[in-house]
């Protein structure tokens, strides 16, 4: 009777040390990108039609993103359709990635004017430092 109980003393102690032993899965930070960020019309405005596809207006909240990023600029890229939480000195908003930016460079995007507006405020600036992850 004894060594039973003494025996089940231990398998409990050890079941308990393997499950305090496990390791907990981390959640993973989002990463984040720097860059710079400027506007563009929409080809529903007189601008090119979207890398992705879809034709836009000045009040879609699309960005382009650039070009290292972005891929092979002759196919659709794996961020196309992709939300996005970009921050700015005026704000923070989501959007979906619909463009590419040949100019920009990696970290880059270019936003509707809707967009511009809200994350870096007065439109004749033209550009302005953002940061921006995966929503």
């Amino acid at each position: 009777m004894m060594r039973s109980t003494l025996s089940l003393v231990l398998v409990v102690m050890m079941m308990i040390t393997m499950i305090v032993a496990a390791p907990i899965e981390k959640r993973g930070k989002k990463k984040t990108y720097k860059g710079t960020a400027t506007w563009f019309l929409p080809a529903s405005e007189g601008g090119s039609t979207g890398a992705c596809g879809p034709k836009e207006g000045n009040h879609s909240p699309i960005v382009a993103l650039n070009h290292p990023q972005y891929g092979n600029m002759s196919k659709k890229s794996k961020w196309c359709g992709k939300k996005i939480r970009i921050t700015g000195p005026k704000g923070s908003v989501t959007a979906t990635v619909n463009d590419a930016c040949p100019e920009c460079k990696h970290g880059d995007l270019d936003l509707t004017p809707v967009l511009f507006k809200k994350v870096i405020g007065d439109m004749d600036i033209g550009v302005g430092k953002i940061k921006w992850h995966l929503a």
